[in-house]
């Protein structure tokens, strides 16, 4: 190998018609004051000249029918090495065609029209912005500057388009999470790897039947099951755009609603208390979670410590308590239980019985009840298949994340480019994103 093309593979260059300039004592860069600040930087030097086939003004053959005409430099940054920023001085030749007598300089791969941004240096800014790291620390870390990197950001999301060929696992997962107010983004990945399929700006049913339309019949129909949760916006257009697959109600929302109307009744009741310093009133506010801990994790034969009123009680002892004052907290208490109890020993059978022994009483959990009656079908899935919304969430914490580095985004297109760029495979972020940043109409702008 020559030392032209170590230094080609050192600085992630792959034109062999790039020459670099090395001195007669062999070396080939330098670390030389640079910019505004006088950092430091490694400095190179190199040639291009790399006679087109085809003038690209007329298109005439320029085999043996050009002139040389003087040379161009230019400026490119390259990777940063060791903290070091890396710049190339280019000299390109000029070429003028006989025919039509225009000009063009020698063309490289590994450089962009009107960009100084090499292309190695756009694989080192996907690959820091795959991380979670600000666009402000990727920008000090390549030395460039933060519009630089928000630029670059914004236009390749701006040219994002949803990929709709693409092939739809047998098991996904939907949900949606918070992305500006009162705005509501819908997703979708894979229930088996976790990977994200795509994510669209808007939840209400007609959007999601407009999204998910877009994606061939044939490719939907391969769908086995959709893990959702009771969000009434969901279930129409779920089982509308999946034929073939069966929906099933995510098992932590279902005992999740029980567990709201329990809370609900609770402070109902706790407000309703004249007396703030009664002993009722401070075990209700002080010790919320003692009553939706599962009733099979208490050790109903040993006192434990009730803050608020600050003493040993047994924990039955505590229940009776509030249960002499509302009878429908005792109702909903008891529905809880029996709907957690059902979820443990996994029988569908206890959970129907619940619920079609369930007396209404104007309370929380008579909404709890018609909700489970709604998405009876999706309920009774959850208890034969293992498959949940586990993942999804898991999911929507690392969609937070990216927004808390961020400190917000202004801009949704940016925030979801950021989570595709994040959550897509990697192959998917090689080839798209590249071809996304690297396209002409985004370069422009550069």
């Amino acid at each position: 190998m020559s030392i032209n093309d170590s230094i080609l593979n050192s600085v992630g260059l792959t034109d062999k018609n790039i020459k670099f300039i090395i001195s007669e004592d062999g070396n080939f860069n330098e670390l030389v004051p640079y910019g505004h600040y006088h950092h430091l930087v490694l400095l190179y030097k190199a040639s291009l000249a790399t006679p087109p086939e085809y003038c690209p003004q007329c298109g005439f053959s320029l085999t043996d029918h050009l002139y040389l005409s003087g040379t161009d430099s230019a400026k490119y940054k390259l990777p940063t090495t060791n903290g070091y920023q890396q710049i190339l001085y280019l000299t390109k030749q000029r070429y003028q065609c006989r025919r039509c007598r225009s000009t063009f300089v020698a063309q490289s791969p590994d450089f962009m029209e009107r960009s100084s941004i090499s292309r190695p240096l756009l694989h080192q800014i996907i690959d820091l912005a795959k991380r979670d790291i600000s666009e402000k620390n990727i920008a000090y870390i390549l030395h460039l500057s933060t519009s630089k990197v928000n630029q670059l950001m914004h236009h390749a999301a701006k040219a994002y388009q949803t990929n709709y060929t693409k092939k739809l696992p047998t098991v996904i997962c939907v949900d949606e999470f918070h992305y500006a107010k009162y705005q509501y983004s819908f997703e979708m990945i894979d229930g088996r790897t976790s990977e994200l399929i795509e994510l669209f700006p808007n939840r209400t049913s007609t959007n999601i039947r407009k999204y998910l339309s877009n994606y061939a019949l044939t490719n939907r129909q391969r769908v086995e099951y959709v893990v959702t949760d009771m969000n009434a916006n969901y279930s129409t257009p779920l089982r509308q755009m999946f034929p073939n697959a069966q929906i099933i109600i995510d098992r932590f929302h279902i005992i999740q609603l029980a567990m709201k109307a329990v809370q609900s009744t609770r402070i109902t009741i706790q407000r309703a208390i004249n007396n703030k310093h009664s002993r009722v009133y401070k075990l209700l506010k002080s010790n919320w979670q003692f009553f939706i801990t599962n009733l099979t994790k208490l050790d109903l034969n040993q006192t434990r410590w009730f803050k608020g009123i600050n003493e040993y009680m047994y924990p039955q002892d505590a229940l009776q308590l509030v249960f002499g004052l509302s009878h429908h907290f005792k109702q909903a208490y008891e529905v809880y239980q029996a709907i957690l109890t059902s979820q443990q020993n996994h029988s569908f059978d206890d959970f129907s019985a619940i619920v079609a022994q369930y007396k209404p009483n104007h309370s929380a959990m008579d909404q709890v009840i018609l909700s489970y009656k709604k998405n009876y079908k999706g309920i009774k899935n959850a208890f034969s298949n293992p498959a949940s919304n586990g993942r999804i969430e898991g999911t929507n914490r690392r969609i937070k994340q990216i927004g808390r580095t961020a400190y917000g985004y202004g801009n949704p297109h940016n925030y979801f480019f950021r989570i595709r760029l994040q959550l897509f495979n990697r192959h998917q972020i090689k080839v798209n994103f590249m071809n996304l940043l690297t396209q002409k109409t985004t370069m422009n702008l550069i």
